[in-house]
């Protein structure tokens, strides 16, 4: 409803269209995604103040999310290509239009078109989110008039296409990922998604006397991030449980390696996956600006053997740490998902 059904494209409006419990598309939890829906017979501007979020993308779509009908990249900007226009905590001034511009200027498309904003954390702790973002037509002028009862009708199906869509869409990725070498995690494509970005789908099994380990070489990435999902392809609950991990986050053994356990219960880890009470779950991973790099490699332990299989320098956390840790990541996904909207 947010993204369509009081939808106005000659008045258009900037929304975070993912909350802490609102979410689709297994978004990742180091990012926060606003939408706005455009026409390409319209100039707009993009406004605000860009933050200081590790990675900063902006992305414009022909045609509409909700049905994927002749749905394409038409620009991408981000914050290390286009670091004039994205760079860290300098104020966002740009214009949209399928006509050059003077200026920071993102072409659109001919039609219906859509405005995606992603923003990456790597330090929850110190990385700023963008505020006062905001888009508006220029030459527009308010109020907008009320929507007629045939743009209604048309954003009404336009709800409805997209809840036809992305039920199949969630499925077919979902069985993506179960269908992938238990023992590793895939490269996958997602064509609608952030093209910078390489993508990797698996799933993992483990019993409540089990622990899995994903064990690959860190990323030599900008960013990188990696964490589980639920059956309906959704991020399991990572602003109150450790399920997920960054390249800021995790912790790299003294060989390169990256080692996460999967575990039911804390196993005093730093790099520890919760499985919030799942024997099957998915895991999703995103590198960003990535030289070609190995697949992780999944195996399962016995968990009272877990120890035997890390490095001995493993470092500890406390049940104490622990709560400290899933404190701040409650603090830290409020002030991102929860502060300006």
């Amino acid at each position: 409803a947010l993204m369509f059904l009081e939808s106005n494209r000659a008045h258009p409006t900037l929304i975070k269209c993912m909350s802490i419990l609102r979410q689709y598309q297994l978004p990742a939890a180091d990012a926060v995604y606003h939408i706005a829906n455009l026409h390409g017979d319209y100039s707009y501007r993009l406004t605000g103040h860009r933050g200081s979020a590790r990675c900063f993308q902006l992305t414009t779509w022909k045609g509409s999310c909700a049905n994927h009908e002749g749905y394409a990249m038409v620009a991408e900007h981000d914050n290390l290509t286009n670091p004039e226009m994205l760079g860290d905590n300098q104020e966002i001034d740009i214009v949209l239009s399928a006509t050059p511009h003077e200026g920071h200027w993102i072409a659109l498309p001919e039609g219906d078109c859509e405005i995606w904003v992603r923003q990456y954390y790597c330090d929850w702790e110190t990385e700023e989110p963008a505020t006062q973002m905001k888009i508006e037509r220029i030459g527009g002028s308010y109020p907008p008039p009320p929507l007629t009862r045939a743009e209604l009708e048309a954003n009404l199906q336009l709800t409805q296409d997209w809840l036809h869509f992305q039920s199949d869409y969630f499925l077919a990725k979902v069985r993506e990922h179960l269908q992938t070498d238990p023992g590793t995690l895939a490269i996958v494509s997602h064509p609608t998604a952030w093209q910078s970005n390489q993508y990797l789908s698996g799933h993992y099994r483990c019993q409540q006397d089990e622990a899995v380990i994903i064990e690959f070489d860190a990323p030599q990435a900008y960013y990188w991030g990696m964490q589980l999902a639920n059956l309906q392809w959704e991020a399991m609950e990572y602003y109150m449980r450790h399920s997920s991990l960054n390249n800021k986050q995790a912790h790299i053994d003294d060989d390169g390696k990256v080692r996460i356990v999967i575990s039911h219960t804390d196993p005093g880890v730093v790099n520890w996956f919760d499985t919030s009470g799942r024997t099957l779950g998915l895991i999703s991973a995103r590198y960003f600006k990535c030289p070609e790099a190995a697949p992780p490699v999944l195996r399962n332990v016995l968990l009272k053997d877990l120890r035997q299989h890390l490095p001995d320098n493993t470092p500890v956390v406390t049940l104490q740490q622990r709560q400290g840790l899933i404190q701040s990541r409650l603090a830290s996904v409020f002030r991102r998902l929860a502060a300006d909207q």
